[in-house]
């Protein structure tokens, strides 16, 4: 999937994900496989309107849970901590001596 991420200078985070490669990662998501035991084959998913799939896509992507969270929210979070623990730069925490005096709370 030709899926980019990118980041500016001014630290800005894009995503970018064409609908041809949605249509693609429709077909290559195991789950979706099915046996033809007829033919022996291995069946996948025909994405027959690649445009009205990217827009379900797109708001499966924007649904929100009751907290207000949603898909990105969460996969933002999981990137963070892999991040964090891969050892990221730019980041301290209350135990670091890098952390200094002034308190941060949400």
């Amino acid at each position: 999937m030709a899926l980019t991420v990118k980041i500016s200078k001014s630290g800005a985070i894009t995503i970018r994900v064409r609908k041809a490669d949605l249509k693609r990662a429709a077909v290559w998501l195991t789950e979706f496989e099915h046996y033809d035991e007829k033919s022996g084959d291995i069946l996948v998913p025909k994405v027959t309107d690649p445009a009205a799939f990217a827009k379900a896509v797109y708001h499966q992507l924007n649904d929100e849970e009751e907290d207000g969270t949603t898909i990105v929210h969460r996969m933002f979070d999981d990137a963070i901590k892999e991040a964090v623990e891969q050892g990221a730069e730019g980041i301290v925490f209350p135990d670091d001596k890098e952390y200094g005096r002034k308190s941060v709370a949400r």
